[in-house]
């Protein structure tokens, strides 16, 4: 018994506390408990630190939160919680038994714990250690998720944040980069943390694993991580972009409020027909396995008639997207190729009348030019009249009237130079007028992208983003365009609108850059990659090695590789590795230094 709780069962422990199931005696319910760990609960900092966050936690009421019913008191001789007693399984546990089948999926869940934590920092509250862990899924009825251990993080004092029990207070996996370096967390903070829980559901892959926890937090401070549309293709451009800004080593550079970050997933799942997300999660929870049977047809439906409303529109590279995105998720969807057809044709059409427009345009200015220089021309080349004689000469004002009349109707044209400012402007004005508006229209110019455009530039202007089919607007004259990734080098080139229409399109494969490899361990080490030797693991510790992706692989962007680590006295260790490019691989040179 502790005070009016039977505790029945141990259910979890953890580095500061452990939970038993138990019995409010008075109220007749199941409860969880939550017992600090002794030597924190006789520390007075960490008594009043569990005090202060047990009241501050306590005037939550969120159905995403789980409710605190009570805790021990200031005065009381042991420290202790009392919550709700969720029935199920952490949220890491049911991803690994049920999963999520499509990035959208997971993101039901990253838009409920959007929406609890953005209740909680309106409170004042900041949770400091969000984790998978830390998620419950409740499993009877009805099943939800909830957000458990709120400010648990805490009730350490920052100098012992890193000697409790030999671990490390809150999952490196998710620590935002000011945590690592001792300061404060704020909202912000949880945004990070948030960042990583919605790429691990996107992708089912966390963003800065490696060997170990040091490893682990200098990919953290160095905002080291594979783009997410990488790690999974099917993960919509939208999410990668509001993925990456959450992941931002600068707390400034995410976004403003968890308010913000929930709306934008709301945003990515309206558009495969997830208008009402609560709704959708408690039928996901209910019957996963027919929820995900179902969602490639629901979304697909979904995103047909958004890139249908754009083609009509005329808005063909946003059409185009919303398309993959169905191949994507269904890639036997019979519907879209024809409908890709129809817009590739509709767009061959349109580059040849914006080819057919610029020559008109050409030869309306040609036609200006002719009217215009013409008979100045022909003036110029007629053969010069002989000089009459003197006598002639003298007397030829006055018989000069007669001749008149017989050159009248070639007198216009004679007289158009003089009168340049007279009636004539206008008459030769007019098709030079035309020649400029007709020219002006832009033309378009396509670019496919391997393996996309994380960003795609005009002049310096971003104007896509998470984009394999980049289409460019290019106004007459000569323009810069730019493609990045960040496995990449970036590719860029001059080119005129006049080129482009002659071109049309562009197939641009970009180059990637070298991975990057580092060794933690005895500095001695010597590593070879495929039978090289590249180094030793003390010159990776200071510099990474630079190793190009090996050629032949499925992917130019990616491949395997195997790497031996040699240390005198030791047996050598064998490593099968992924290098991507741009990307870092940290592998540790002895057994004993890999994460457990």
């Amino acid at each position: 018994m502790l005070g009016r709780y039977e505790l029945l069962e141990q259910v979890g422990s953890g580095g500061m506390a452990v939970v038993y199931r138990g019995r409010d005696t008075a109220l007749d319910r199941e409860v969880a408990v939550k017992l600090l760990h002794p030597h924190l609960a006789s520390a007075p900092d960490s008594r009043a630190r569990f005090s202060r966050e047990a009241r501050a936690v306590a005037r939550l009421s969120h159905p995403s939160i789980v409710e605190i019913y009570d805790y021990a008191g200031d005065a009381a001789v042991e420290s202790y919680l009392v919550t709700e007693f969720v029935r199920g399984r952490t949220l890491r546990a049911w991803a690994a038994g049920v999963g999520f089948g499509f990035p959208e999926l997971g993101m039901l869940v990253g838009r409920t714990l959007a929406d609890a934590l953005a209740h909680a920092h309106a409170a004042g509250v900041i949770h400091r250690d969000l984790k998978p862990e830390n998620v419950l899924v409740h499993e009877d009825e009805p099943p939800s998720v909830k957000l458990a251990d709120f400010g648990i993080a805490r009730i350490l004092a920052s100098d012992e944040r890193m000697t409790m029990t030999g671990a490390l207070v809150g999952s490196p996996h998710h620590m935002a980069p000011e945590i690592v370096e001792g300061h404060d967390a704020d909202a912000r903070s949880d945004v990070f943390s948030l960042g990583t829980i919605l790429y691990w559901l996107a992708t089912g892959k966390l963003p800065f694993a490696a060997s170990n926890p040091t490893a682990i937090l200098r990919r953290v401070l160095e905002g080291d991580f594979e783009d997410p549309r990488q790690a999974d293709p099917r993960v919509p451009g939208a999410l990668a972009a509001l993925i990456r800004r959450c992941l931002q080593v600068d707390p400034a550079k995410r976004p403003a409020s968890m308010v913000e970050v929930r709306d934008a997933l709301d945003r990515i799942l309206a558009e495969v027909g997830i208008d009402r997300p609560g709704d959708a999660l408690l039928a996901f929870l209910r019957d996963p396995a027919a929820v995900k049977a179902a969602f490639p047809a629901r979304a697909g439906a979904a995103l047909v008639a958004l890139g249908d409303a754009a083609a009509a529109e005329g808005a063909a590279a946003r059409a185009l997207g919303y398309y993959d995105r169905v191949l994507a998720i269904d890639p036997a969807n019979a519907e879209v190729p024809a409908k890709l057809a129809r817009l590739a044709r509709r767009r061959r059409l349109r580059r040849a009348a914006a080819i057919a427009g610029a020559a008109l345009a050409v030869l309306a200015a040609v036609g200006a030019v002719a009217l215009t220089v013409g008979p100045r021309l022909r003036a110029a080349l007629a053969p010069a009249p002989r000089p009459p004689p003197p006598a002639v000469a003298r007397a030829a004002p006055e018989p000069a009237p007669a001749p008149a009349p017989a050159t009248e109707a070639a007198a216009p044209p004679a007289r158009a130079p003089a009168g340049a400012q007279g009636a004539s402007a206008p008459g030769a004005g007019t098709p030079a007028a035309a020649a400029p508006h007709a020219a002006a229209a832009a033309v378009p110019f396509t670019v496919h992208v391997r393996p996309y455009a994380q960003r795609a530039l005009l002049d310096g202007v971003e104007v896509a983003h998470d984009q394999q089919l980049v289409r460019f607007e290019l106004a007459p004259g000569p323009h810069v365009i730019q493609v990045e990734h960040a496995c990449c080098s970036p590719f860029v080139r001059r080119i005129s609108a006049e080129e482009a229409a002659r071109q049309g399109e562009l197939r641009v494969p970009l180059e990637p850059r070298p991975a990057r490899l580092r060794v933690e361990g005895d500095p001695a080490t010597r590593v070879y990659l495929d039978g090289r030797l590249v180094g030793t693991a003390g010159e990776s510790q200071r510099a990474p090695f630079l190793v190009a992706v090996p050629a032949g692989g499925e992917s130019p962007y990616e491949a395997p590789a195997r790497i031996l680590l040699d240390l005198a006295g030791a047996p050598a260790r064998t490593l099968d590795v992924k290098l991507r490019a741009g990307g870092e691989v940290t592998v540790a040179a002895t057994q004993a230094q890999e994460s457990p």
